[in-house]
């Protein structure tokens, strides 16, 4: 018959989570748990499968289908994933986050016959989504995102340097009536950089008008209501700043596509600085200036502290975060000669 954790987990009077972290030796159980947990799985037949965790070779992607969806920026993640998996000795298979709405010890099951040795999660899911996953038992390494109720390892671009990098970059070039595009209730990075953005401005001597706050705009409402939205802002007559920040490259393009449509010259008129160095920005008329999360950077330490997680049967949660990098384009220009005359 099988033994499963739970069936320790009720002989020991600990949790299942907790015997599974007993189990593969994780690093934040006690020794005087470890010890019970193990004697009580000997003794319940459950000794052939202690070493099992050894043999599994697979990594585990999650993220939400949303965001695995995006064929420009998070599938350039999947693939930086594969092949630092890959040099590692390591497959990868990918799954939605929506999967782990489900029973946790159904999860665990899952995992277990798909020979996953350890997770990585890939932007911002439901905190219940992730408090699933992170109780298989399994280590998790967390990019570009951060959650609050478990003590994970996380990897993230440094959002407070990209803010400042963009609207000092502005500011050197003479502008001095800056906004911001994106709401910074769609993610955690997205309300980093608008409150450094703010910062970045405040320490600047900028104020920020809140007409220039285009706040309503969120990924999740998609490219055609996002620019409806703007087009509204105009239709309006919005009284356009000299250079928006925003918080991230496609409200950007969409930005630009609309103001092109309205007669409204990027950066003759307004300025546009983006985030993530997304491709479709590369491949722009004027090129899109963009702050670079460094995405490689990202997986190759993220794949990495993963692997050692694995390979040595401990963990340690962290916040890491990930120097950014100003990628100039076209969408910005130099106004101080302007300023002068």
């Amino acid at each position: 018959m099988k033994v499963t954790l739970r069936q320790i987990a009720e002989k020991t009077g600990v949790s299942v989570n907790t015997v599974s972290l007993a189990l593969r030796g994780m690093s934040n159980i006690s020794d005087e748990t470890r010890e019970k947990v193990v004697r009580a799985a000997r003794e319940l037949g459950y000794h052939k499968r202690l070493k099992t965790p050894a043999g599994r070779r697979n990594l585990c992607l999650v993220s939400t289908g949303m965001h695995l969806q995006d064929s420009y920026f998070y599938m350039e993640f999947y693939q930086l994933f594969l092949s630092y998996a890959s040099a590692h000795g390591y497959t990868m298979l990918a799954m939605e986050a929506e999967y782990f709405q489900n029973n946790p010890a159904e999860i665990r099951d899952r995992l277990a016959q798909s020979a996953i040795g350890g997770i990585l999660s890939l932007g911002d899911m439901k905190e219940e989504m992730f408090q699933n996953l992170y109780q298989s038992g399994l280590p998790v390494v967390a990019v570009g995102a951060r959650y609050y109720r478990n003590p994970v390892c996380t990897f993230i671009e440094d959002n407070q340097l990209a803010a400042h990098q963009a609207v000092h970059f502005l500011i050197e070039n003479g502008y001095k009536r800056i906004g911001f595009a994106g709401s910074p209730l769609h993610s955690i990075a997205f309300s980093e950089r608008y409150f450094a953005f703010r910062q970045a401005c405040y320490a600047a001597g900028l104020s920020v008008r809140p007409d220039d706050e285009w706040l309503e705009l969120m990924p999740e409402h998609g490219v055609e209501e996002n620019e409806r939205q703007i087009l509204a802002r105009l239709y309006a007559g919005a009284d356009l700043p000299e250079a928006f920040f925003c918080a991230h490259d496609l409200l950007a393009i969409s930005m630009m596509k609309v103001f092109r449509q309205r007669g409204i010259r990027v950066p003759e008129h307004v300025a546009l600085i983006g985030v993530d160095y997304n491709p479709l920005g590369q491949i722009m008329e004027p090129r899109l200036t963009s702050v670079d999360v460094c995405c490689r950077a990202q997986a190759e330490a993220a794949v990495r502290k993963l692997v050692e997680f694995i390979e040595s049967g401990t963990y340690l949660p962290a916040r890491i975060l990930l120097p950014t990098a100003l990628r100039v384009g076209g969408t910005v220009q130099d106004r101080r000669k302007r300023n002068r005359d």
